[in-house]
């Protein structure tokens, strides 16, 4: 039987084939190799943080009065406009008195014709050559008539109105010519030098808010600038409802710019440390329950670490634990990125970028 030449060659190829595959087949102490990722980061740093609270409110002074007309006549003397500076005593208006001043002098006539009266009833009861009761009567009448007379004085000197107060005029009811006619309201002056706003924050912060608190205040009408406050008072109450309490913010900058009825926000400081060790909010990743975690490069290879976190502002956050000064955080792509990937980093953000 004639049995055909296989020649050597083909039993060496496959066996080349399975050392070569043998050899270079990844072995569990040499992981296979995985593209890298091209990351963005920044170094925690150590710096100042602080937290804080805003809310808006308008602009009104603590100390206001309403001049309410308290007695009737024609306005003869308005001295000041809307806007006008005042000082506590100055005449702002007068009112035609003549028939006041009268009926005054009557009122006094007549209470020294009744104490004349009373005063000759007095001795003669003494003797008996009057009764009792006339003197009684003549004593009454004196009493009324001078009542009278402390009345008709009080409305003469209504007829005169004055600053109770130092401030601006900031509204002017009445004219020259009108006639006043009681509890008409006819000026109000504004000190704006007690200048406050009140703001509704929310009940949680409140614990944080103290009385003297600095305060940041911006106005609406003034962009650009700022101004300076302090927490006043905070309100005892909460709002069932909004859960939000009244705290009430004094304007502490004599701005002659500012005046009652500006729209303002009101920046409160609740946290602050000099020295924290702190990373961009760009580089947390925020769980459902709160909880916060950062990529963090280690010899080239991303490691996620659970943080626990502090004092938070708009653009940053307090490390309390889990990363160290220096340490780089990945800060861009965050939800592309798996533990153990080979992080090649393409840019490092400086503090001043931020």
């Amino acid at each position: 039987m004639n049995r055909r030449a296989i020649p050597t060659g083909v039993f060496l190829v496959p066996v080349l084939l399975l050392w070569w595959g043998c050899g270079n087949a990844p072995t569990p102490d040499q992981p296979q190799r995985r593209p890298p990722v091209f990351v963005e980061v920044e170094a925690a740093r150590e710096e100042p943080i602080a937290a804080s609270v805003t809310a808006t409110g308008t602009i009104t002074p603590k100390e206001e009065v309403k001049i309410i007309a308290q007695a009737e006549g024609k306005i003869t003397h308005i001295a000041v406009e809307e806007g006008d500076r005042v000082t506590k005593g100055q005449v702002l208006i007068r009112l035609d008195a003549t028939i006041l001043a009268a009926q005054t002098k009557e009122a006094e006539a007549n209470v020294e014709d009744a104490k004349a009266n009373y005063d000759r009833l007095s001795r003669l009861v003494k003797t008996g050559l009057v009764s009792e009761q006339e003197y009684e009567q003549a004593r009454t009448r004196y009493n009324v008539l001078k009542a009278r007379l402390e009345y008709q004085r009080a409305l003469l000197n209504y007829t005169t109105i004055s600053a109770p107060i130092s401030g601006v005029i900031t509204f002017r009811g009445a004219r020259e010519g009108d006639v006043a006619v009681p509890r008409a309201h006819l000026l109000t002056v504004s000190d704006p030098q007690t200048l406050v706003m009140e703001i509704n924050v929310s009940e949680l912060e409140i614990p944080r808010i103290k009385i003297g608190d600095p305060v940041r205040v911006r106005v609406d009408a003034y962009p650009n600038e700022t101004f300076s406050g302090r927490v006043r008072r905070v309100f005892p109450l909460s709002d069932p409802v909004t859960r939000l309490v009244k705290v009430e913010i004094q304007l502490t900058d004599k701005d002659p710019r500012l005046f009652s009825g500006l729209f303002a926000r009101a920046d409160l400081t609740i946290a602050r440390k000099e020295k924290a060790t702190v990373v961009s909010n760009d580089a947390l990743l925020m769980s459902a329950d709160g909880r916060a975690s950062a990529f963090v490069v280690v010899d080239s290879l991303l490691e996620r670490r659970s943080l626990t976190l502090g004092i938070r502002d708009e653009t940053k956050s307090e490390v309390l634990a889990g990363l160290s000064p220096g340490e780089k955080v990945v800060i861009s792509g965050l939800n592309q990125l798996n533990p153990g990937m080979v992080a090649r980093i393409t840019r490092e953000r400086r503090k001043e970028g931020l």
